[in-house]
């Protein structure tokens, strides 16, 4: 990966705040300069790698925010220097559980290139999805060089040339949340790349299975109108941007809006309409693939009922269909879409580690046996 020196000085300046994370960038296939961060906890017991969602970037999504919350209504801005916040932070929660924490920039998003030098943009929706599995592989690669240091300081023996890498878990939010599925569906296609990554856990927030506002993806509506009608205006105005779409409100806590638009790093435009025909094949995509999802990878797909952007219809539909060993679906019903930030957020965390636990007790049992 590539060091980008200006970012740690940077993390000097805002004394931490953020959990002093190692910035680092990498080169996607298509040249792309995409940035992310690392939380690293000496000894994890496991490596979590978190997808953020439309309009977001990894530190916005996942860490606290420096502001204070007026109301339910309305939040105001501390410092927009040190805006992101390590402390009771879902990462800090990570990392005292023994996780090492790793977050990437998508393309078009935070500080990471876009397609075309353009944010809110892409050319094809798995440009997404191959750039995570890079890096899941860079991550990868750089924690068996690690290992591998580690033991030619030790007695070499049968035992200790064995390279041990810790279980892997995709985490994604919305739109992360189909990222992370998707990138199942690529690596059932591939039992040796399966094996070589070591993902044992996804977590899916709020997936972008389909949309509230297009209806299912299964209906008549989606497939013979909107698909149909975004597809060609997608062609002719390929590189025009949605209007007001960077701005949907949330109408029961909407001081999350107010974290978006006090955020200097977030691109206040909204989506070229080449990315929103996208985000459509992306559903359409990940629900035709669903069979190449492996059985014996644990998923975990959390959504409420009250979504105001994501269809749970959907969500419940693709959870049906889904033949996994180790599946489950926990339906909440007290937040709206953003559930990583909105009130309620720290029990939903919990649920999560306690699966996290449960997997990788499963994961010890059948090593034992």
């Amino acid at each position: 990966m590539v060091e980008n020196e200006s970012f740690y000085e940077e993390s000097k300046l805002c004394n931490y705040i953020d959990g002093g994370p190692k910035h680092d960038s990498f080169y996607n296939k298509d040249g792309l300069l995409l940035r992310n961060y690392s939380w690293i906890v000496k000894n994890a017991i496991g490596i979590i790698i978190l997808v953020h969602g439309l309009y977001s970037h990894a530190r916005l999504g996942f860490l606290r925010h420096n502001i204070n919350i007026i109301s339910n209504h309305e939040a105001v801005l501390n410092d927009s220097d040190n805006y992101y916040i390590y402390k009771d932070s879902w990462i800090e929660e990570f990392n005292k559980n023994g996780y090492s924490v790793y977050g990437l920039d998508m393309q078009g998003h935070g500080e990471s290139d876009g397609y075309n030098d353009l944010k809110h943009h892409v050319n094809n929706f798995d440009d997404f999805v191959y750039d995570l599995l890079q890096y899941v592989m860079l991550i990868n690669s750089s924690l068996s060089i690690e290992d591998e240091e580690v033991n030619t300081n030790i007695e070499d023996d049968e035992q200790n040339v064995n390279i041990t890498i810790p279980p892997i878990y995709l985490i994604g939010f919305s739109m992360g949340g189909n990222i992370v599925l998707r990138a199942l569906e690529i690596l059932g296609k591939s039992k040796e790349l399966q094996k070589r990554l070591n993902i044992k856990g996804c977590i899916s927030l709020s997936p972008m299975i389909s949309v509230n506002a297009l209806g299912s993806i299964d209906s008549r509506q989606f497939n013979y109108f909107f698909k149909p009608l975004i597809k060609m205006v997608s062609c002719l105005f390929t590189l025009w941007r949605l209007p007001f779409m960077n701005k949907i409100r949330f109408p029961n806590n909407s001081y999350v809006n107010d974290i978006h638009f006090l955020d200097k790093v977030r691109f206040d435009k909204g989506m070229t309409f080449k990315l929103a025909y996208e985000l459509l094949r992306g559903m359409q995509n990940l629900s035709d693939n669903i069979n190449d999802i492996p059985e014996d990878i644990s998923v975990y797909i959390i959504h409420s009922l009250k979504d105001c952007v994501c269809y749970y219809g959907d969500t419940v539909s693709f959870f049906d269909r889904l033949y996994n060993n180790n599946k489950e679906l926990l339906s909440i019903d007290n937040v709206d879409h953003v559930i990583v930030m909105e009130p309620g957020n720290e029990e939903v965390l919990k649920k999560i580690i306690s699966w996290l636990s449960e997997v990788q007790e499963r994961e010890n049992l059948i090593h034992i046996n």
